[in-house]
């Protein structure tokens, strides 16, 4: 998660370095605190854009984990069944197979 986060934070700044250089030509008088200052800025409003929609993969991810923990609670006696009548159906095999041995 971190690492997903902090490659989102360089995305930002390397598609941001060519807007920042493009307004620096364009405004040859701008001071480096005022470039700072507006880069900041312009980082924060945008990852506050995103926040929103990572809400959303959080909630999803909430939903997700409850349906698969609903689903097993649903399955576990079915598997439960399931192993126990194969097992019952092996051993009646090999029991009729000792048996037609014999």
């Amino acid at each position: 998660m971190k690492v997903l986060v902090l490659a989102v934070v360089l995305l930002c700044m390397c598609s941001l370095e060519g807007a920042v250089v493009k307004r620096d030509a364009e405004t040859p008088g701008s001071s480096l605190p005022d470039v700072f200052t507006q880069y900041f800025h312009t980082v924060s409003e945008y990852l506050s854009k995103q926040l929103p929609e990572k809400a959303k993969t959080e909630e999803l991810k909430t939903q997700a984990k409850a349906y698969l923990e609903q689903a097993n609670e649903q399955l576990s006696p079915i598997a439960k069944q399931l192993h126990t009548e194969f097992v019952d159906l092996l051993t009646k095999l090999l029991e009729t197979g000792k048996k037609a041995v014999q």
